[in-house]
């Protein structure tokens, strides 16, 4: 019964030891994924002002929202697509870029906020702010939700 005992003590222990275990994640690099954020967000306004839906589509995670101003939230990768089609029709020239990212000490979520800057037909200039979520879908930085002004 002891030896049962000492079994059932020495198994609960290891348990326990591998749930607290600091070595179930891996370190994060927190400062190379916030560099990482930043480039995809270089990468996105680039795909944005060729026009390239495919390449912006690519960036979304599948449950993605959409949140403009004026509109109830957009959700899923189908209708942001949709709506991004749409916005990617309208005449002007629309960039980006990321004042500051933060990366979660898990690795796996991070948002970014910025500058973005709209040319109209008419050459006037439109100065907003945007706000993305990301998230990690199969080791790859995805878009979760996407808020601007």
């Amino acid at each position: 019964m002891e030896y049962f005992r000492a079994c059932l003590v020495m198994l609960l222990l290891t348990a326990f030891a591998a749930c607290n275990s600091s070595s179930k994640y891996e370190a994060i690099d927190t400062a190379a994924e916030v560099v990482a954020i930043t480039q995809l967000e270089t990468e996105w306004s680039e795909m944005f002002g060729a026009r390239d839906l495919d390449g912006v589509a690519a960036l979304m995670a599948q449950n993605t929202v959409l949140i403009m101003p004026g509109s109830e939230p957009i959700v899923g990768v189908d209708d942001v697509r949709a709506a991004t089609e749409e916005m990617l029709k309208a005449d002007g020239e629309v960039s980006w870029a990321s004042d500051f990212a933060f990366v979660a000490p898990s690795g796996d979520m991070a948002y970014d906020y910025g500058t973005a800057t709209t040319k109209l037909a008419d050459a006037s200039i439109v100065k907003g702010k945007y706000l993305v979520v990301w998230v990690k879908e199969h080791d790859q930085w995805k878009i979760a939700a996407e808020m601007f002004n």
